[in-house]
């Protein structure tokens, strides 16, 4: 039960945090954003993680599961899902990014040993039928300013995020300590900015993060609280069961965006039936 809930409230505060980042979205890329919060929650992490932790335990196996983990994920989902944000807005990219327990579920079956039921089918099913009317919902409100083509930044975030469950289950299944995770995982989720950077001149000129830690600190802040509430719930449940509870993240996006995002984001009741929907399918599934 302890599991359950602190997945939820994994949920509620990162949904928390992707509305205070679609506060102030269009002040800023998606690059700067990412590279900003993830460096906010590694300064956040480490002392916990040099307070809490016995190094003397230390598994390396463990730690390079953690460390492979994080350059995928938060490293390369975060600038695929604020990218989408950008362009989506934060309900509708967080619906769509939120298909990513099919992916995990999928993956767990080759890696964990987890075996598909009758109601993980109907979930597909389900999930499949969300995004088709999503899809007709988002055209007939929105017109041509939400491009399918904006779809494939969620969907490699999602992608990348269930990759991501599934070697961080792995690393605590072998040493079960969620805060050196954490920490771990943050480190190296510097790889694909560092990367961008060493390559990209134009990406460089514009990495300025005076004005951006004031208006997105508590965004990340707000995102290392969350990825503690997952790593332990991950330590105490099996994937099939905190990944689709971290998926209702939509749910808590679409509540706090309408009361906070007045006049950026447009929840309209088929919009909010489709988020419904398939937050059904993705429990079903996994």
């Amino acid at each position: 039960m302890l599991g359950i809930t602190l997945a939820l409230l994994s949920g509620a505060t990162s949904g928390i945090a992707v509305v205070l980042v679609g506060r102030h979205s269009q002040e800023s890329n998606a690059f700067n954003v990412s590279l900003l919060i993830s460096f906010v929650g590694l300064v956040v992490i480490w002392p916990f993680a040099a307070m809490l932790t016995d190094f003397k335990g230390v598994n390396l196996a463990a730690i390079l599961l953690f460390a492979l983990g994080g350059a995928l994920t938060p490293g390369l989902v975060r600038l695929f899902y604020y990218a989408g944000l950008k362009r989506l807005g934060a309900s509708i990219n967080s619906s769509i990014f939120s298909i990513y327990p099919l992916y995990s579920s999928l993956l767990a079956v080759l890696f964990l040993s987890e075996l598909p039921s009758l109601e993980n089918w109907i979930g597909i099913v389900t999930l499949v039928i969300g995004v088709i009317f999503m899809e007709m919902s988002l055209r007939r409100e929105n017109g041509s300013n939400q491009s399918l083509r904006n779809w494939i930044f969620p969907i490699l975030g999602g992608l990348t995020f269930g990759l991501g469950a599934i070697l961080r289950k792995a690393a605590l299944n072998i040493y079960d300590a969620p805060i050196l995770g954490i920490a771990v995982a943050y480190s190296f989720s510097f790889l694909p900015y560092l990367a961008i950077l060493a390559s990209h001149a134009p990406t460089r000129s514009h990495v300025s993060f005076r004005k951006d830690l004031r208006l997105f600190w508590a965004a990340g802040v707000g995102q290392v609280i969350s990825w503690v509430l997952s790593f332990y719930a991950l330590s105490l449940q099996t994937v099939s069961v905190v990944t689709p509870l971290l998926s209702i993240e939509p749910l808590f996006v679409a509540i706090f965006g309408y009361f906070f995002l007045k006049g950026q984001e447009h929840l309209s009741l088929r919009l909010a039936a489709c988020i419904v929907v398939m937050v059904l399918g993705v429990i079903l599934v996994t």
